[in-house]
């Protein structure tokens, strides 16, 4: 194998979970339209990422596990990770609250 086609596939196999991690966080970090963008943007990757990883598992890819492992970071950061959105609710909650 030539050595520009091992690196071209090393950033095949790369290029799927640095996607993933600025859709994750472009919807996390953004605020009212553009916030609206980024969470369709993310929904689009989640769905593009989980039919690469059924196929990289079905076809027995060596990168399965790279890509599984993205799918699961998609997942579980969507739902663990707080938004800016509850961050400025928190604040205003907490800011309206008497302290003696």
């Amino acid at each position: 194998m030539p050595q520009w086609l091992a690196v071209f596939s090393l950033l095949e196999v790369l290029s799927l979970p640095i996607l993933a991690a600025l859709s994750l966080g472009a919807s996390k970090l953004t605020v009212g339209a553009t916030a609206q963008a980024a969470r369709r943007w993310l929904f689009g990757v989640l769905i593009a990422v989980t039919l690469i990883t059924c196929r990289t598992v079905i076809t027995l890819d060596p990168c399965w596990l790279t890509h599984t492992t993205t799918l699961s970071m998609l997942f579980v950061g969507a739902l663990l990770v707080p938004d800016r959105e509850s961050f400025e609710e928190r604040r205003v909650a907490e800011s309206t609250r008497m302290t003696f």
